[in-house]
């Protein structure tokens, strides 16, 4: 057999040479978008001007606008609003969800996929020893019927669809925690890692049963009185408010209607994200106006109730090593009280003070760790799989085979032993 080859990197040198030659001639300045940004935002607090450009983006003549709106509540913050941070309350219980997986083997002896969910549940308090030990909860769940693993014609299912039936599980567990722990006296915070606006893949054949159990589970949260948030910790190709920038530039319908290809990039702010702008415009701390995101996916969560809409703001978190722009969804049950918004805005920024060099919530970290399946025990849990086949295997042929039959089987067979859990188990290779 010959020798592996390795990558010759003496005949992609150049190659790499010639892509960084392309790299100096493309702009990556956004600095002209960002000064041209912070002028239309500080001259849009004129409401009923930017009410008038959502009702033309929102008529049937007008389409690829999918970006930020002011909510419809009666309230709604001006979309130029910067929030300063407001006092956390003195106790809140937060329950923080994360979920993990093992996706299905196509060559493996039995077809099974894991999903693995973390529940962390951090008890604030302000005053110094009050507070009780936080609670740790996992649930792992194995899924190996054909009717769990297989799609009705009986092809394994893909990732994607074990994603969106994990995203769906840590939801409904999430929800199921925040009711066991209801309270009308305490704040009841429940930290999903991830956007709220959820839209099952095309390829999940179950989508429509996946949307039904995650709306569900929305509800249950809402009985619960929990306030929900989705937490992006890194929303970097979101530029949503900038096309509602962008959109607040146009003076007439009919030049809407001429420019609206310019719309899905926004126009003369191409280039710049949502998160870039409010990094430049919030100071540590601060938050975003409360808005919506202008989508067939949103009226989906609307069409359940009002209180379902999914509205969201921008936050600036920061820790005594660095700040970073995050992105926070909310219902639109906790939206419209002052209140709630106001206790998460302060509990996040005060889970993001509690660890590391990265303003992440402490809560979540924690969430995160519980779920995480490893190497280590996707290795077991393999073994375990095998062990129990190789057993069934035994017992069918030990079942068809007289004594001696097996016990020639055995003594032809390549052999080896292993001891799993204080009992030798033959391995026949």
């Amino acid at each position: 057999m010959g020798a592996c080859m390795s990558l010759e990197f003496n005949k992609i040198v150049q190659q790499v040479y010639n892509m960084g030659a392309m790299l100096e001639k493309l702009d990556f300045d956004v600095s002209k978008a960002l000064d041209l940004a912070r002028e239309r935002f500080s001259a849009s607090g004129d409401m009923q001007r930017v009410w008038e450009r959502i009702e033309w983006v929102r008529s049937s003549e007008i389409s690829h606008y999918r970006g930020a709106a002011p909510t419809s509540l009666p309230n709604a913050e001006p979309i130029n609003a910067v929030v300063p941070p407001p006092s956390p309350p003195t106790y809140a219980t937060l329950i923080a969800g994360d979920g993990s997986q093992i996706y299905p083997d196509e060559l493996a002896p039995v077809h099974y996929y894991l999903l693995n969910i973390g529940i962390y549940v951090y008890y604030h308090s302000l005053i110094a020893g009050e507070a009780p030990t936080p609670e740790q909860h996992t649930y792992p769940k194995l899924y190996f019927h054909r009717d769990h693993v297989h799609d009705r014609g009986g092809r394994i299912i893909s990732n994607r669809t074990v994603d969106d039936r994990r995203t769906v599980d840590e939801l409904k567990r999430l929800a199921q925690a925040a009711w066991e722990r209801r309270s009308p006296e305490l704040a009841l915070v429940a930290l999903y890692d991830n956007r709220l606006l959820y839209l099952p893949g095309n390829d999940a054949y179950d989508g429509d049963d996946l949307m039904s159990e995650y709306l569900g589970a929305m509800v249950h949260m809402h009985d619960a009185g929990a306030t929900l948030a989705g937490y992006v910790d890194n929303p970097f190709r979101a530029k949503r408010f900038i096309q509602l920038l962008f959109l607040m530039s146009i003076e007439t319908e009919a030049e809407l209607k001429a420019r609206q290809v310019e719309i899905s990039r926004a126009g003369d702010l191409e280039g710049l994200r949502d998160q870039q702008f409010f990094y430049a415009i919030l100071k540590d701390g601060e938050r975003s106006a409360i808005m919506v995101q202008n989508s067939p996916q949103n009226k989906l969560f609307r069409d359940r109730g009002e209180s379902y809409e999914i509205a969201f703001f921008y936050l600036k978190v920061n820790n005594s090593h660095q700040s970073k722009v995050v992105r926070v969804d909310i219902p639109m049950w906790v939206a419209r009280e002052k209140e709630r918004v106001d206790q998460l805005h302060a509990l996040l920024l005060h889970q993001c003070q509690l660890q590391g060099r990265n303003p992440y919530p402490y809560a979540l970290t924690r969430a995160d760790e519980l779920a995480w399946v490893g190497g280590k025990d996707r290795k077991k849990l393999e073994e375990l799989v095998n062990v129990e086949v190789r057993r069934l295997k035994d017992d069918l042929v030990g079942r068809t085979l007289t004594a001696k039959m097996r016990g020639k089987e055995l003594a032809r067979s390549e052999k080896r032993y292993h001891n799993m859990y204080g009992e030798d188990i033959i391995d026949e290779r």
